[in-house]
């Protein structure tokens, strides 16, 4: 069976719109890393605004949800490679976090083709560095400069590695009919996009219009 790799920011888009059972409906295993884990779950249960979303997604683990070990010197390696990438006034730019690393380290490990990220920057880091610097130059309305050996080796290590967000593994779900509610597929669809862009998801309106076109 297909295992995707899962970062916390779209187990948190799709648990916080009630979306998690989805999961169980697709023929793939779904994994987390340890970080990711303790972001969704260990950390969260403690406070109370997120406790009990904490809780909810506790019910998941060892069912839809599988924790699987990582090696922390290759996640600590990809956070060093991937936050030396940009240079800006003599200073690197932070751009992942241990929780996508540690994601993206369960993904290169175990030899998964598919990682499951709602976070814009670690998605750009795997597919397109060049919009990644424009887009942090727009941010920062400063010149950013890209450490071509960082990159080179980033491209090597993530070859390969497939990246979705919860807005495609909610599209699929309405085409498929996993998501059965008494509305059209095209209303459905759209103000889920709209839930899962509000929730955090990296996200475009004209993506969203694309989606919805794919019906």
């Amino acid at each position: 069976m297909k295992a995707i790799s899962c970062d916390s920011s779209s187990i948190i888009a799709l648990s916080s719109n009630c979306l998690m059972g989805l999961i169980e409906k697709f023929d793939a295993e779904f994994w987390i890393p340890p970080y990711v884990r303790k972001e969704i779950i260990d950390y969260p249960i403690t406070t109370k605004k997120y406790g009990f979303e904490a809780m909810r997604n506790g019910l998941y683990i060892g069912k839809s949800l599988k924790v699987v070990g990582t090696d922390t010197k290759l996640r600590d390696r990809i956070i060093e490679l991937s936050n030396k990438l940009l240079k800006s006034e003599n200073r690197f730019l932070k751009i992942v976090h241990y929780g996508e690393a540690d994601a993206l380290a369960l993904a290169v490990e175990k030899g998964l083709k598919t990682l499951l990220v709602d976070e814009k920057n670690t998605r750009l880091v795997i597919e397109d560095v060049e919009t990644l610097r424009a887009v942090m130059e727009r941010r920062l309305n400063k010149k950013i400069e890209i450490n071509d050996e960082a990159r080179a080796e980033l491209r090597k290590l993530l070859s390969g590695i497939k990246v979705i967000r919860s807005t495609e593994l909610v599209t699929v779900a309405v085409k498929r009919g996993l998501l059965d509610w008494p509305y059209s597929k095209r209303e459905l669809l759209r103000n889920t996009l709209y839930a899962l862009k509000f929730s955090g998801c990296a996200i475009s309106e004209g993506e969203i219009i694309e989606l919805m076109n794919s019906l």
